[in-house]
């Protein structure tokens, strides 16, 4: 092969990697993972020692059946509840504690978009790896569980988890496919306080019209917009979604109850056809996003849509997951009503 030839071919392999094709292809000992931030990051196998500062790569990892991988985690990470005797190194991904993990010396970090350049780059400075994931919802998930599945030599195990959710994201895209927009909910998606909301592209954006919804918030031109309880008179939706951010599940009942609550109690809505007709709903934290967001698609999409969901008891849904790969029951109540 002559020199133009072959620099062309190379030049064909590193665009390749970098457009996201060789995402957890294993190349001799090390593992290329292109990770959320279009990073490649280079990964010496095997991996037995993980820092998860985010719960939703928790939640993968012990799906995959590798919680026992887990040497450091951020605060939020205590689903299994075995996971809460791991030491915690972060209270989120925002807040990494560097010498701790520094200290613990895993042979890889793992963590959501919270994580800064910066931090990212002290504790890169030790020879650990990091990769951040940033796609958590139903529709994208299926890209974290195939990178921490190659990682952890558990691609089979991935591709079941990935199966599962892709079955139940099926029935919601063939029951919505004929849906015209008239027959769709206005939708207004509340998420950790008052009219505080999210636009298009977001996570609550991307629930909301998988489960055969219209976010009214789409248009705006910010991401997340505080709007004006005047403009959501005058919106008028059909269904009012507020997302609990409870951790602690002995928490999370009580607050859904008290905060579906405190929304049907607010005066300036009394107009809004959500509130006269209560359907305002609480998704609760666990359900939202990660590898059980489809469960919370289930939910949207049977308060959007009860007829066409009638055959379909997302908590019996969930009840399989957990059983087929977490090996345990449900322990809380996740969403209200």
């Amino acid at each position: 092969m002559n020199g133009k030839l072959l620099g062309g071919a190379l030049l064909a392999l590193i665009l390749f990697c970098l457009f996201g094709a060789c995402e957890g292809e294993e190349i001799g000992d090390n593992v290329s993972i292109v990770d959320g931030t279009g990073k490649l990051v280079n990964i010496s196998l095997p991996v037995e020692r993980i820092v998860s500062i985010t719960s939703r790569a928790s939640e993968i990892i012990s799906a995959l059946g590798s919680e026992d991988r887990i040497v450091g985690r951020d605060s939020y990470s205590f689903f299994p509840s075995s996971l809460k005797d791991v030491p915690v190194v972060a209270e989120s991904s925002y807040t990494p504690n560097i010498e701790l993990i520094h200290k613990i010396d895993p042979d890889l970090v793992i963590a959501d978009s919270m994580l800064s350049e910066d931090d990212r780059k002290k504790i890169e400075s030790a020879g650990i790896p990091v990769i951040i994931e940033t796609t958590w919802d139903s529709t994208t998930v299926a890209t974290p569980v195939r990178h921490i599945g190659a990682l952890l030599d558990r691609e089979d195990r991935a591709e079941e988890i990935i199966g599962f959710i892709e079955r139940y994201q099926g029935i919601i895209e063939e029951r919505t496919a004929g849906l015209e927009e008239k027959d769709k909910p206005a939708v207004f998606f509340e998420w950790s306080r008052p009219y505080y909301s999210m636009g298009n592209g977001t996570l609550f954006h991307n629930l909301t019209v998988a489960a055969g919804g219209i976010n009214i918030v789409a248009d705006e031109p910010v991401k997340y917009p505080t709007m004006d309880p005047e403009w959501l008179v005058e919106r008028d939706p059909d269904i009012i979604i507020r997302y609990d951010y409870s951790t602690e599940k002995e928490n999370l009942t009580a607050n859904m109850v008290k905060t579906r609550d405190e929304i049907l109690s607010r005066p300036e809505l009394s107009d809004v056809k959500a509130i006269k007709d209560e359907w305002v709903y609480i998704l609760g934290n666990p359900v939202a996003s990660g590898v059980r967001s489809v469960v919370g698609d289930l939910y949207l999409a049977k308060w959007f849509h009860p007829d066409l969901f009638k055959d379909i008891d997302p908590e019996a849904v969930h009840r399989e997951l957990l059983q087929k790969f977490f090996g345990q029951e449900p322990d809380g109540v996740y969403v209200y009503p």
